[in-house]
């Protein structure tokens, strides 16, 4: 058993194509099924199961899935440890977010982090919350961005991140010092595609005035604007830019903590933890201009 064939077996099974996996590697599409032949000869199962739809892990391929990026990612953590200490600084550092990170806060963290370490590639992964947490668990991703990490994963606070309301800026209720959920009760509700913002509606009982459901934040603002209805949005969702809304208060206040979870700490590779400590240092920066 070879990395070469381990790296090939994980290409396959997130492209669920050999003849995609190939060209993402820049083997043959030949090399690489014989690779992973090899491989499942050497173990003695099948890995994947074979349609003309493409391909699929089977339930022990599955299992062996999550070894062999357990594999990968600590031979990478080797490899950064060693350029490390010869004063190099390279690597993969991929990266889980939840869309409301990634649409304002992740360009600049990124950006800023390129900067300094221009060697090293990064990869992002953006999905709902169970996604990143699932990445994480399964080596997908080194760390994520989320503000509800699993109950195995370590984590660190990056900032408190405060529930506000929406509404076009000529509405009646623009100047308000503060909105509660009942000044919400007759208006039509946009609603984020966010499991939180959701639950918050559902405590609150605004779930039967929602009209739309959008993940996008610049359709979402687009269509207060236009008084198709109003909505509540955490301010990390914020475009530098915002459209003709206005955004008040909600009371009581609510908040929700963004933190970037690992799975362990004791086990990062190098690069992920200078990642991290960027990261708080963005953060602090980025958290004292909205205050």
């Amino acid at each position: 058993m070879t990395l070469a064939q381990l790296q090939v077996f994980v290409a396959v099974a997130e492209a669920k194509n050999v003849t995609k996996a190939a060209d993402t590697l820049g083997f043959t599409q030949s090399a690489v099924s014989q690779m992973i032949q090899s491989l499942e000869k050497e173990l003695g199962i099948p890995l994947f199961h074979r349609s003309r739809k493409g391909v699929i892990p089977t339930n022990i391929g599955e299992r062996m899935l999550r070894q062999a990026r357990e594999i990968l990612r600590i031979t990478a953590c080797m490899k950064q440890e060693a350029a490390a200490a010869q004063g190099i600084e390279t690597g993969t550092l991929r990266i889980g977010a939840i869309h409301s990170v990634s649409t304002k806060m992740l360009p600049g963290l990124i950006g800023s982090f390129r900067k300094r370490y221009p060697q090293v590639e990064i990869v992002l992964f953006e999905g709902e919350y169970e996604e990143v947490n699932t990445w994480i668990n399964s080596s997908v991703i080194d760390v994520c961005f989320t503000t509800a990490p699993g109950k195995e994963m370590e984590f660190v606070p990056l900032a408190t991140d405060q529930m506000m309301v929406f509404l076009p800026e000529d509405h009646p209720l623009q100047h308000a010092p503060y909105l509660t959920f009942s000044d919400l009760r007759k208006n039509c509700f946009i609603m984020p595609k966010d499991d939180c913002i959701k639950k918050l509606l559902q405590e609150n009982g605004l779930s039967s005035t929602v009209t739309f459901e959008v993940r996008d934040v610049t359709t979402i603002l687009a269509m207060v604007q236009e008084w198709v209805g109003v909505t509540i949005l955490p301010q990390l969702y914020m475009p530098e830019v915002l459209p003709k809304v206005v955004s008040v208060p909600l009371r009581p206040v609510i908040t929700r903590e963004l933190v970037i979870s690992v799975r362990s700490f004791a086990s990062v590779s190098p690069m992920a933890a200078e990642f991290i400590l960027h990261s708080q240092e963005y953060m602090k920066t980025k958290m004292t201009a909205f205050s």
